[in-house]
């Protein structure tokens, strides 16, 4: 069922690509020519387009095939995903069957399991992103599933070779996967290291070892590119752009080392790689144009970023917050037992949030931190028996504080609001005809979400408040009838399916998208548009290899690569309009320094606000305009 939504929603976005998607199609071409120093790029990794570039030339994908080939890379690299995946979630499962009423127990654990993955992965991971993702949270699940494994068996056993073995390879794919991982590893690394410190190190020896085998030949690649002792630059250029606020690339600008004086003088920020490697040159290399990019540490940026992605994690994440509910009302010592069951798990996790919380936070890139650390507390903590009234509260005021913190956050403290009416109605109405109890906690979730509009926020704080007081009140009232035992269970079944059904909702969105992509797909004005732009610019004599200024976004120029061309010289979107508004002679030196950098035509994608540009440029199909250049 997974594996056939990951083809649907591969399929529906077959012809989507992304400006990272470009850049790694530009490196796939070392396995189809045969030319290797193209895998070496000091910000990009290379497995993703190593496999990539085998698609292509398995399939013989050419320009109208290698985005949906990528897309078919995609599906391979889910079902890698879903592979890694049960192999972690066997060791969980295990580690549940170990601890009296787990959470995560029964006989539809499993399956439980496999509905958050599904449901959490195609929302937060969508196969439409042509990027390693997939590939790195396979490598992820891989390394949880191996830690917990290795901490449980016996050091000099022969299932303790194998794991240490998967744990190595796994940590190692990881780092030629993405950059990221080199550090992580040393974390999981220190972290067994740690676990097994009276019961012998050789199983932490040989994992350590067989990661050396991948990263130090990579490191000693990326080092002799660099002239300098490295793993890679994406993590100094991402922390210089998004900390230090340096020529960040989302800003829409072209890098700093790409701006030469002569065009600085005519219209300062424009950019002319010239002819060098990639369809954009600027962004298949950036650690080339971006060498003047110096991160460096200042604590106030350092703290203003780590508030913003605090709130990233609080809006993105809001009904996991109800996690917080779990392990207050947990029985008395088994929160400490499951920090000691789960701790070579959760240090990892936190350690990746964390990192990624002070540099950049996407779903995509935390997706299988999430899920480990939160299957793995299911795992150990026992169902609650009952829940004491204030531990209770606070529980619930603890997601309710957190979302009403911030102005940001109203949106995602409506939707613990409204889960919070379900609740209530599911505590309150009688369960004997569960159909009706059903519809009531449906109901009752629906009602709060409109009597408790997002649009009054002070509105959505007082009832999230009234809310939590008034199951607070229902639970004091259980203890006293003597009723607590079915308090909690009502409360935890009644938990359970408001996030399930979130979750279930959240995924029928995702879907939808997707359809409405599949429908544009097949439509007249859809399909492979950068392939038909490519097409469109040929029938003007623009050809393959034919070296091009873009006026535009340079990263979203798809049809680029699709037309085989190169950008040599760009304006970027932040100055189209600045571009236009130049003097006709201005214009026209700025057009005469690009064709010295080698641009034989200019391509407008973006025209002047008043309309179309004068009579030198000549319009095309899809609302874009050329002009030769001499």
């Amino acid at each position: 069922m997974l594996v056939a939504l990951a083809v649907y929603q591969a399929y529906a976005q077959r012809y989507v690509i992304g400006p990272d998607g470009i850049s790694y199609l530009d490196m796939s071409d070392a396995v189809v020519t045969g030319q290797w120093a193209r895998l070496v790029n000091l910000y990009w990794s290379p497995a993703y387009p190593l496999l990539v570039g085998i698609a292509r030339w398995m399939a013989k994908a050419g320009p109208a095939t290698e985005i949906q080939t990528v897309h078919t890379v995609n599906v391979v690299c889910f079902v890698a995903m879903l592979a890694a995946f049960d192999y972690m979630l066997m060791s969980i499962l295990s580690l549940a069957q170990r601890v009296r009423n787990s959470m995560l127990g029964g006989p539809l654990a499993g399956a439980a399991a496999y509905f958050l993955f599904g449901c959490t992965a195609l929302v937060m991971l969508p196969l439409e992103l042509t990027t390693p993702d997939l590939l790195n949270a396979a490598a992820a699940f891989a390394v949880f599933g191996a830690i917990l494994r290795l901490r449980d068996e016996a050091p000099h056993s022969p299932r303790a070779l194998r794991h240490a073995v998967v744990l190595g390879a796994a940590l190692g794919a990881g780092a030629l996967i993405k950059s990221f991982m080199v550090p992580w590893a040393v974390v999981c690394l220190a972290v067994m290291a740690f676990a097994m410190r009276r019961r012998g190190q050789r199983p932490v020896v040989i994992a350590t070892g067989v990661w050396l085998l991948f990263v130090l030949p990579w490191s000693a690649v990326m080092t002799k590119a660099a002239g300098r002792p490295t793993f890679g630059d994406a993590g100094r250029l991402t922390y210089a752009w998004y900390v230090n606020m340096q020529d960040a690339p989302s800003a829409g600008g072209v890098p700093p080392d790409v701006r030469r004086p002569s065009t600085e003088k005519i219209l300062p920020g424009v950019g002319v790689p010239a002819d060098t490697n990639g369809s954009d040159p600027m962004w298949f290399d950036p650690a080339r144009w971006n060498t003047s990019v110096v991160p460096h540490f200042d604590l106030g940026q350092q703290l203003g970023m780590i508030k913003v992605f605090e709130l990233f994690y609080i809006q993105n994440l809001s009904p996991l917050l109800f996690v917080f509910l779990l392990i207050a009302v947990a029985p008395r010592g088994s929160r400490r037992e499951s920090w000691w069951q789960g701790w070579v798990v959760y240090i990892p996790v936190l350690a990746a949030l964390g990192a990624y919380a002070m540099v950049i936070v996407t779903t995509r890139y935390v997706l299988a931190f999430i899920l480990a650390g939160l299957l793995t507390l299911l795992a150990t903590l026992p169902r609650p028996r009952r829940m004491l009234p204030l531990l209770f509260l606070f529980g619930i005021l603890l997601p309710v504080g957190l979302e009403a913190l911030q102005p940001q956050t109203i949106a995602g403290l409506s939707l613990i609001a409204s889960l919070l009416g379900g609740l209530l109605a599911g505590v309150l109405l009688p369960t004997r005809r569960r159909v009706l109890w059903l519809v009531g906690v449906g109901v009752a979730t629906a009602a709060t979400r409109v009597l408790l509009p997002v649009s009054i926020p002070d509105i959505v704080r007082i009832g999230s408040v009234l809310l939590a007081i008034a199951l607070w009140r229902a639970s004091f009232s259980a203890v006293r009838a003597g009723r607590t035992i079915r308090f909690a269970e009502r409360a935890e079944v009644s938990l359970g399916v408001l996030v399930a059904a979130l979750l279930v909702v959240r995924l029928g969105l995702r879907l939808d998208q997707d359809t409405s992509a599949l429908r544009l797909a097949a439509s007249a004005d859809g399909g492979n548009v950068q392939l038909n732009i490519a097409h469109d610019l040929q029938s003007h004599g623009i050809l393959p290899g034919a070296q091009v200024a873009v006026i535009g976004p340079h990263a979203e120029s798809y049809w680029v690569r699709s037309g085989r061309m190169h950008i040599v010289a760009s304006v970027p979107r932040t100055l189209v309009s600045n571009f236009w508004n130049l003097s006709p002679a201005d214009r026209d030196s700025l057009l005469h320094e690009f064709a010295k950098g080698g641009a034989t035509v200019a391509i407008a994608s973006m025209g002047p606000e008043a309309g179309a540009p004068d009579s030198s440029w000549t319009p095309i199909r899809y609302h874009g305009w050329i002009r030769r250049l001499p």
